[in-house]
């Protein structure tokens, strides 16, 4: 659906020159083009940049600050309590600002918008982590391309779980959604988001491995997606259009479904499946204690793209560290070369990111296998997507996939 926006600028004492843009889903705030902050249709804050620092909130009233320090290092950090509190709470005067000097019988449109920004203070917005843990489990990552997207758990947890660089999904067993509970999740969800819906862009189907449900049941499940979200083009009574069903799909669960099952997916609007080869290496495919190998997962990609379903491609940069780094480069960009993916694929080159209790550094330190440095991780990073680059000139986008960037 188009999106209808308009601009408003007014001069505020104390604030400056404020700039409003106003959009059907969501509502921007600038002081003298400086300092911004947004909120959606339900008058939440979604996200700022304010004395030269970036700030993302989400949906559990998490706020991630993101910054470069003076050594030119890109800073990630979650704000504790009493900053989270200073921050909503000075963002809220602000708004009070503007809706004081406002007359009240102009705009009135951007006057309502501005008063139910108001009616979010701080408790509310904390209040907000219990609702949302009451309808999902944490969404613990996405595919940068679907931050935007909503997510809907129709699996929870993943049904491998034991990778050893990966600890996203260690908190919960995996189980696949009744369709009874999963109509209910997928309307509570809905209730939970209300008019903010709008910023949704997409449907991502989750968790882990969400296609990994046997093909009658995703039947099922995808049955009552469309039930209840708009997907096959704008309704009326919904006000918005979501733009196909992406999920992720492990090499084990991709074996598991045919060329047919596939086309079925792609019916019912199944746009990208992402998997996560994460080396083409043999040898350290198994050390990462991956099912499957990356022949199984080629063959699988291969299947995918011929039902004319996309695919993400996730690599890991750094993984194996110093003694598989030269193998782990050009295997994995000889099996990325061989699944002959096409310019609506993705390839996402994901540095390794582990902790020191982590299964996969302490199999590397029994091993005997030294770390690669920031400096060498770079380094692979580059030499990867130079060799993607040119083994398939006219191929998928290849970006970067930081999991730290990642909030919901």
């Amino acid at each position: 659906m188009a999106v209808t926006s308009a601009i408003y600028q007014f001069a505020i004492p104390g604030l400056g020159n404020v700039s409003c843009k106003q959009r059907d889903d969501v509502l921007t705030l600038a002081q003298d083009l400086r300092e911004i902050y947004a909120f959606d249709r339900e008058g939440r804050l979604t996200g700022g940049f304010l004395a030269g620092k970036n700030y993302r909130r989400s949906m559990t009233n998490a706020i991630m600050q993101k910054y470069f320090a003076e050594n030119g290092t890109k800073v990630r950090r979650f704000l504790a309590y009493e900053e989270r509190k200073h921050l909503l709470e000075d963002i809220s005067a602000r708004v009070a600002r503007i809706r004081e000097q406002l007359p009240p019988t102009e705009h009135p449109e951007l006057c309502a918008w501005l008063e139910r920004i108001l009616t979010w203070d701080f408790d509310r917005l904390e209040a907000q982590r219990e609702a949302f843990y009451a309808i999902y489990k944490p969404v613990t990552i996405l595919p940068p391309d679907q931050y935007r997207a909503l997510v809907l758990q129709a699996a929870e947890g993943c049904s491998w779980n034991r990778c050893t660089f990966c600890s996203f999904y260690r908190d919960r067993r995996f189980r696949i959604k009744s369709p009874s509970e999963f109509q209910q999740h997928a309307r509570q969800v809905k209730a939970f988001l209300g008019e903010a819906i709008r910023l949704r862009r997409s449907i991502f189907l989750a968790d882990a491995n969400a296609l990994i449900i046997p093909q009658p049941r995703l039947r099922e499940l995808l049955d009552l997606v469309h039930t209840e979200f708009p997907l096959e083009g704008p309704r009326a009574e919904a006000g918005y259009q979501l733009e196909g069903i992406y999920a992720f799909l492990d090499i084990f669960g991709a074996e598991k479904k045919t060329l047919a099952d596939y086309q079925e997916l792609r019916a019912y609007g199944i746009r990208r499946i992402y998997i996560g080869l994460e080396t083409g290496d043999a040898a350290l495919f198994k050390l990462l204690n991956k099912p499957g190998s990356p022949a199984e997962c080629i063959e699988a990609v291969r299947t995918i793209k011929a039902a004319g379903i996309n695919v993400g491609i996730i690599l890991l940069v750094g993984a194996g560290e110093a003694r598989f780094a030269r193998q782990h480069v050009d295997h994995s960009i000889a099996a990325i070369a061989a699944m002959q993916p096409g310019a609506g694929d993705l390839i996402y080159l994901s540095p390794l990111i582990v902790g020191a209790d982590d299964a996969y550094t302490l199999r590397m330190r029994d091993l005997g296998i030294e770390p690669l440095d920031a400096g060498e991780v770079d380094a692979q990073f580059a030499a990867i997507k130079r060799g993607l680059q040119s083994a398939l000139p006219h191929g998928p986008k290849v970006a970067l996939y930081h999991i730290e960037e990642f909030i919901y």
